[in-house]
């Protein structure tokens, strides 16, 4: 290196090379996560303490319990705090448009020309609100005032009073309870509410309750069942309306599509969070009946006393730890913070050299397979073995060592905790480079090096706050470390150009400026780290005690890809 903290030109050269090949690595194809997968991930008890006090929101909490060895009397075990915002003030608008400007969303071409999305996206939207309203006290599912009026009759279509050239969704034969319900899903005038109500009386929405604005109407085309029942008109449960879904998912020969859909369902939250309307294309539908696949096995998603689409509706109501999720497949554990700018920067080069957005979907897919139908904070990285941050790497016991990394050395002020300061992680993802000699280490950090054991942030269960009690999940004798492996197959997407790539790395400078005031805040930094405590990364700190400029990583991120990814790693910072 030319200074104690910028690699030098070779190096830089080397990690562009690294990330162009590298970043072209494609995976396999996606498991079904979303079927059975994230099994440690807790899921809403009956009887949920709710915190409705605030205007326009409604949350439940738990706490997270991890420790850092398997002897728990070795270093004592910690928790984190979990909020999951469960009502918001304001349903989410699901715009469908021809506009090409405006749909911007690229469904996988394994799908084929037929795109039933929308469709199945607000059938999943209801089941997801159903399920909320059964599980979330005080939540609630009715019928508004203005009910959808064209309903289907005996044996044709329902046709809306200004049908103005509708699309017509085949539902096959039905009874009437699901040509209705499929009737009130697509109606814009809105044939459902998922609602609760704050401490003030304010009605809030459960977080997949959304409102449609469509360029066309649809129409219901069903041949109706006889049937005796009265209640044909009432509001489904979910299990009934995901019965409905089914149907027609057998009928169409949709299965994967379906998946999909309801992939896009939990992320409604996301948008949510981030105030934008969900935009897509027009449905294409086929005329009539397309049995396009022979055999479809119903997912487990929704088996009786199966608890899977809990999980999945709990982690949609985490709507920061989505997008946690999403980010961390532009996080590699072997780039350190001063060339992280420079591989995130190759890492937006490469994406943007893609030009077929069926190849860039992909990209983003496959660089996580487990994550890849959601492409799906240390929490919801823990409970989907997701590998978010540095921080998760394990400390290899090595007695007789005379050095550690910066890594490790951060590692283990975080789990050691002796101060309240580094109950925090750090907030980049990114982990410092070089080492540090243990004789100038924290007394912890030393102790703990030199121990003979290893220490690794592991994960051992949840515990709801629920009404008069507290209710374990996933409560587990030996922490849970695993982390699923990043690794694919090399296919070549042409040259990527990097001549646009800022050689002043900004970012870098950022993220090694907080890693390090992170690490030395408390301690100073050490004699034999002058050189970089003088580097003009470093040097603008506030004084000689080393304690950093308020707020200095704010200040430097500036606009663009800095404010990019500060954006994303403060949605983590407070959730491991």
């Amino acid at each position: 290196m030319n200074d104690a903290i910028r690699p030098d030109a070779q190096a830089a050269r080397a990690i562009l090379f690294e990330h162009a090949s590298g970043d072209n690595q494609l995976f396999g194809e996606c498991s079904s996560q979303l079927q059975a997968g994230f099994s440690n991930h807790p899921h809403f008890p009956r009887n949920l303490k709710i915190d409705n006090s605030s205007r326009n929101a409604v949350s439940v909490k738990g706490k997270s319990a991890w420790a850092a060895t398997k002897d728990l009397v070795h270093l004592p075990p910690f928790q984190h705090e979990a909020i999951f915002r469960v009502a918001w003030d304001r349903p989410t608008l699901v715009i469908l448009t021809s506009d090409s400007r405006r749909a911007t969303t690229t469904l996988p071409d394994i799908f084929g020309t037929r795109n039933q999305i929308p469709v199945l996206l607000l059938a999943w939207a209801y089941i997801l609100a159903a399920r909320w309203a059964e599980l979330i006290p005080t939540a609630h599912l009715s019928q508004p005032p203005s009910q959808p009026t064209h309903q289907p009759n005996g044996n044709g279509q329902s046709i809306p009073p200004e049908s103005g050239n509708p699309i017509t969704v085949h539902i096959g034969e039905v009874d009437e309870g699901a040509a209705y319900w499929w009737n009130s899903i697509l109606s814009d005038e809105g044939g459902w509410e998922a609602t609760m109500c704050n401490s003030r009386g304010d009605i809030l929405y459960s977080p997949w309750s959304t409102r449609l604005i469509s360029e066309q109407s649809f129409v219901i085309s069903a041949k109706i069942k006889a049937t005796s029942s009265a209640s044909s008109h009432s509001l489904a449960t979910s299990t009934t309306a995901h019965r409905y879904l089914s149907e027609y998912r057998r009928l169409h020969g949709i299965d994967d599509q379906k998946q999909a859909a309801l992939a896009a369902a939990l992320l409604i939250p996301v948008a949510k969070f981030d105030c934008r309307p969900i935009e897509l294309a027009m449905p294409k539908l086929s005329q009539g009946v397309d049995h396009g696949e022979k055999v479809c096995k119903d997912p487990p998603v929704m088996m009786e006393n199966n608890p899977q689409l809990d999980r999945l509706l709990t982690l949609s109501c985490n709507p920061k730890g989505s997008k946690a999720l999403l980010t961390s497949i532009f996080f590699e554990p072997d780039v350190t913070s001063n060339i992280c700018g420079m591989w995130l920067r190759g890492s937006f080069a490469f994406l943007n050299s893609v030009k077929d957005p069926h190849v860039l979907l992909k990209t983003l897919m496959k660089h996580d397979p487990g994550l890849g139908g959601l492409w799906i904070d240390l929490n919801a990285a823990a409970w989907t073995e997701t590998f978010v941050s540095f921080i998760q790497a394990p400390v290899p016991a090595a007695p007789g060592a005379r050095e550690i990394s910066r890594a490790d050395e951060c590692r283990l002020l975080y789990l050691c905790r002796d101060l309240d300061y580094y109950s925090i992680p750090p907030l980049f993802p990114f982990a410092p480079f070089g080492s540090t000699a243990l004789v100038d280490t924290n007394l912890d950090v030393h102790e703990h090096a030199l121990c003979g054991r290893s220490h690794c942030l592991g994960y051992t269960g949840f515990t709801w706050l629920c009404q008069g009690e507290m209710v374990e999940q996933g409560k587990r004798d030996v922490p849970l470390t695993t982390l699923r492996p990043k690794c694919g197959e090399v296919i070549d997407h042409g040259d990527v150009g990097y001549d646009d790539l800022d050689s002043e790395d900004e970012n870098s400078e950022m993220v090694t400026r907080n890693i390090f005031t992170w690490l030395r805040e408390q301690d100073g930094f050490p004699v034999a780290e002058r050189a970089i405590r003088e580097h003009e990364w470093i040097e603008n700190l506030e004084d000689d005690d080393d304690s950093p400029i308020e707020g200095d990583v704010r200040s430097t991120a500036g606009e663009g890809f800095g404010g990019w990814l500060l954006k994303t790693s403060t949605q983590r910072s407070y959730s491991l």
